[in-house]
């Protein structure tokens, strides 16, 4: 058929047909390497924000029990207890009638504000009480993450609440509540009486309205150990809720959020409105692995029975057991892919158009810039951001196309950027900035991969005086203690040593090269004459000493575990032998 065909009418045709056949090819090929290069990218990017998400409530729920330990300890709420008991004890029989009456019914402050009222109009000692008592709980509401503090007697008489809600002066053991999350964690302290933090999951609590309500509550003791009653605590809903829903790096579809157990959410979907918590059911196959202490990234249906990408793992507090995620629309992942595809077919038309009206010289014309554009997009579906993508001023379509490419080139380096800083985030400390722990295993773990005949010494280092600094200034004094403390740490070391906090007042040294007692114990001298030093904390002076235990590898084990063990043995015996000293390798 080709014989008769007039050659103004067959070139045009052959070069047509081949065009598309290479455009088709090159299309195919650049579609599935960017599909499997932006699907590892999400995959990577949805596991970073996951463990920055868990590191959030990590901290989130230490601080709540840090607070927590530390009020119930606090001669503010050993006091309040024994005033209130006292008082409870001269009210009239019906306990639960009087005190509802004079701080709920009789309240003069608008339902809900009912926390605002400090004592009633009654003569009583209880309202004397109140009084004294009542502003230290509600400061104590307002600057941590709490809904609601409760003091229960060991009768389970609930003697005191902050938002006079209709719990206040109920008994947990028979009375209304007796079978509700308040009434259960009280259960949990009295059959165990420690300082143990117990904890019921969120649950609806009637009193207040059906909200979802958490209960964390804790024995406290007089200064012979005897039980004075429970200190209690109602978690809000919406500082969890706060923690889970930062928006940022999410895109259009993706979110972070919580089911517990029972398959409910324990967060809000950012895809419905309302409330969401203890409403939704997501019994997902994401969600049942990360039940099972499973952790991963996947593809798969989510509670809408929409594909997404979706990164899970458990997540533990206080015996109870959720699963966090972090998911986005596979669509939406996938988005810059199909958004390519479409370049990909309006450029073959576009050039077979072309080709069909100007013949071979044009095609000439236009084949190598679209090779160029082909190989180009090769690279970067194998992540190779570094690929130079020439324009070279043109205004027609293969121009446009190239403009499209560099768009989605920034856009893949935006993402690696990314990655990198939640990557960072991840592996440090947010405190100090200082390398964490995950990070100090991975790099001896490298450091030795490549060169097993390269020695190296960990020193474990724990400050001594650390929690009377603590205690006497406070936590932020404490935090800027250790932040001094680390930029000290840094400058007595050489460069090329690694220091990183481990947790608490905990530090790690690395010493790459060193292997002999001499030259760990100059490094120690140095450090410890650092961090005696004084220490200007707000206009306070704060002193610290710090123990210090080191091990060598290979003299002491070839294995990495047994190294850090090592090395934390010598520290404990420092500590024990006068503390503020170095410790080589306790045999």
């Amino acid at each position: 058929m080709l014989k008769d065909m007039r050659i103004t009418h067959k070139l045009p045709l052959v070069m047509i047909i081949f065009a598309l056949i290479s455009a088709l090819t090159t299309g195919v090929v650049a579609y599935y390497h960017a599909v499997e290069a932006i699907e590892d990218q999400a995959e990577s990017k949805l596991y970073a924000l996951l463990e920055s998400r868990k590191s959030s409530l990590d901290h989130y729920f230490d601080t709540i029990q840090r607070d927590i330990v530390y009020h119930s300890n606090s001669h503010l709420v050993k006091r309040a207890l024994r005033d209130f008991g006292q008082a409870w004890e001269q009210l009239p029989d019906d306990k639960m009638t009087y005190l509802q009456t004079q701080y709920i019914t009789l309240n003069p402050f608008p339902k809900g504000r009912e926390a605002s009222l400090l004592r009633a109009e009654d003569g009583s000692l209880y309202s004397t009480s109140h009084e004294e008592n009542h502003a230290d709980f509600t400061a104590f509401i307002e600057a941590g993450a709490f809904y609601d503090v409760f003091l229960i007697n060991k009768r389970g008489d609930v003697i005191y609440t902050a938002k006079k809600e209709n719990d206040f002066a109920t008994n947990l053991k028979d009375g209304p509540w007796s079978n509700s999350g308040l009434a259960d964690v009280f259960n949990k302290v009295i059959e165990h009486p420690s300082s143990t933090l117990r904890f019921s999951d969120f649950s609806p609590h009637t009193p207040s309205q059906n909200a979802p309500a958490g209960f964390i509550a804790t024995a406290v003791t007089d200064d012979d150990s005897q039980l004075l009653g429970v200190f209690v605590v109602q978690l809000s809903i919406e500082k969890l809720d706060k923690v889970m829903h930062v928006q940022a790096g999410m895109g259009n579809t993706g979110e972070t959020y919580l089911v517990g157990k029972d398959h409910l959410m324990r967060s809000n979907s950012r895809f419905f409105e309302g409330r969401s918590i203890l409403q939704i059911e997501v019994n997902t196959s994401p969600v049942n692995s990360a039940l099972k202490g499973e952790e991963g990234v996947t593809v798969a249906l989510d509670y809408r029975n929409e594909r997404v990408f979706s990164a899970y793992k458990p997540f533990d507090v206080m015996g109870h057991r959720w699963a966090i995620l972090a998911e986005v629309d596979e669509y939406e992942v996938l988005e810059p892919v199909f958004e390519l595809n479409r370049l990909l077919l309006l450029a073959g038309g576009i050039i077979a158009t072309a080709i069909a009206l100007v013949g071979y010289l044009l095609s000439a014309d236009l084949s190598s810039p679209i090779m160029s554009m082909t190989e180009a997009m090769k690279k970067l579906a194998k992540n190779d951001l570094s690929v130079n993508i020439s324009v070279n001023q043109r205004k027609d379509e293969v121009g446009s196309m190239a403009l499209a490419l560099i768009e989605f080139k920034n856009f893949a380096i935006e993402r690696e950027a990314l990655r990198e800083r939640l990557s960072h985030m991840a592996k440090h400390d947010t405190l100090t900035g200082l390398p964490n722990r995950d990070y100090i295993m991975s790099y001896i773990s490298d450091t030795l991969a490549e060169d097993e005949q390269r020695g190296l010494t960990a020193m474990f280092a724990d400050l001594d005086g650390f929690k009377k600094v603590n205690d006497d200034l406070g936590h932020q004094a404490g935090d800027e203690l250790l932040r001094q403390v680390s930029e000290r740490l840094k400058h007595s070391v050489r460069e090329g040593d690694v220091v990183g906090r481990i947790g608490g007042d905990e530090f790690v040294i690395i010493l790459p090269d060193v292997i002999h007692e001499t030259e760990a114990e100059n490094i120690a001298h140095k450090i410890l004459q650092s961090v005696k030093q004084p220490y200007q904390i707000e206009g306070d002076q704060a002193h610290v000493g710090i123990s210090i235990g080191a091990a060598s590898y290979p003299n002491h084990t070839d294995d990495l575990d047994e190294l850090l063990k090592i090395a934390d043995a010598a520290m404990y015996h420092s500590k024990r032998t006068g503390k503020h000293r170095f410790v080589y390798h306790v045999s």
